[in-house]
């Protein structure tokens, strides 16, 4: 038996979604399909459209036979740590041969060449990207031209692509851990991450949710019955990163008052001192997008500062980031929703992985500090999206001890 990986969001899973999981299964004969899929957070730093149990199952109806939760700590990381925490935590699964994930440009060969550099870090990559970092680049940008130096303009308007960053992310994170599973590259026949077109069936997440927020029908963008486990979100305002704005300002007003000798925003994931300081100026009272774009700059990106921000409320911070880094990402599988058919292949998981697959939440009791301190996190994540949505839609959410696996039958 083979089994296919596939690192995700579902915000929401739409047809692309059910595309790549056909044509990976198509190429691989993949048996069962194992998703790690972000939760209630967002790699951009927003809430999802939904709840992390209510896309899981939409996944399942959708084909995915299993759906593990992604914790927040990588779900809401740079591309790096994405990468690096979902592809380390599917090798400890010992479960998965293929990895399969879009691509706008299907070159397997650049994007190994590229992530070879990125693994050794040979010495002209090194030079080149410093200079660059001491003429005040942001990371990416810098690690972007050194690669140009190296690599030449071939790879002009490739490594720029969002989803060209993420697959570069994912064999670099491959070759980074020696790992087994086979990359499965596969082209994106939608127009594109952040197209707003919705002509035909295949469009993005981004124009869907649009959708969904003016009232259209989306059905014909999405597999049948998926939308069935959160139609009650789509019925109502769709969570935003305005309805942070509260928990941001309290946090704030709290460190303002603070001697700055004992704040701890510098200790905040991705907090970098000209962050740090345009938001100790910030002025008061801001909402959350005001605050954003306060402190947006040519070298902070939005989607950076969006990151930060979410970091800076749920207390995670680069002490965790090392903790995970230094003790193998995880202890643990957080399981949300399978297809009945799949219950075996939990029990082989199980039995083989280096990883505690949770299912009944109410006694999952970590046994490292690792384990204890992301399930803090996940835990706090979803109290903090359910009291979030409670505010705007009076939708009442289970906390995540009391929250149950989804299981589906598609016979």
């Amino acid at each position: 038996m083979s089994r296919l990986g596939i690192i995700a969001e579902y915000n929401p899973f739409h047809n692309g979604h059910k595309y790549l999981l056909d044509e990976a299964i198509n190429r691989t004969g993949a048996d069962c399909s194992i998703a790690l899929m972000s939760g209630n957070f967002l790699q951009r730093g927003n809430p999802a459209i939904a709840d992390k149990y209510s896309r899981a199952e939409a996944a399942v109806l959708g084909g995915i036979d299993i759906v593990f939760e992604l914790p927040v700590i990588y779900a809401t990381g740079s591309a790096k740590d994405f990468a690096n925490g979902a592809v380390y935590i599917l090798e400890k699964t010992k479960a998965i041969d293929y990895l399969a994930f879009g691509v706008e440009d299907d070159n397997i060969d650049l994007f190994s060449r590229i992530a070879d550099i990125l693994v050794q870090e040979p010495e002209h990559y090194k030079e080149s990207l410093n200079k660059y970092l001491t003429k005040g680049l942001s990371f990416p940008m810098a690690s972007e031209k050194a690669l140009k130096t190296i690599l030449g303009e071939q790879i002009s308007g490739i490594i720029e692509k969002p989803n060209n960053i993420l697959a570069i992310s994912y064999i670099t994170a491959l070759k980074r851990y020696n790992s087994r599973i086979m990359p499965v590259l596969i082209k994106r026949s939608d127009s594109g991450y952040h197209s707003l077109n919705t002509d035909g069936n295949l469009c993005s997440a981004t124009a869907i949710r649009n959708a969904i927020a003016d009232g259209e029908d989306i059905s014909r963008f999405v597999p049948p019955k998926t939308t069935e486990p959160y139609k009650e979100f789509i019925q109502k305002a769709l969570p935003e990163e305005a309805w942070l704005t509260p928990f941001l300002a309290s946090r704030i007003i709290y460190d303002r008052n603070l001697p700055e000798e004992v704040s701890g925003f510098n200790k905040v994931m991705d907090m970098t001192p000209e962050l740090l300081s345009r938001l100790r100026k910030a002025p008061l009272p801001i909402t959350y997008v005001e605050l954003e774009d306060y402190l947006k700059t040519k070298n902070l990106t939005m989607t950076r500062v969006s990151r930060v921000l979410l970091h800076l409320i749920l207390g995670i911070i680069n002490e965790d980031r090392d903790l995970a880094m230094h003790n193998g990402f995880s202890d643990y599988l957080n399981l949300l929703a399978l297809n009945q058919k799949s219950s075996q292949v939990i029990k082989e998981i199980s039995e083989k992985s280096e990883l505690k697959i949770i299912s009944k939440k109410s006694t999952y009791k970590p046994s490292t500090r690792l384990g204890e301190r992301l399930w803090q996190l996940d835990k706090l994540s979803t109290d903090l999206y359910n009291q979030m949505v409670y505010q705007n839609t009076k939708l009442r959410l289970r906390s995540e001890i009391t929250s149950s696996v989804r299981t589906v039958n598609n016979k």
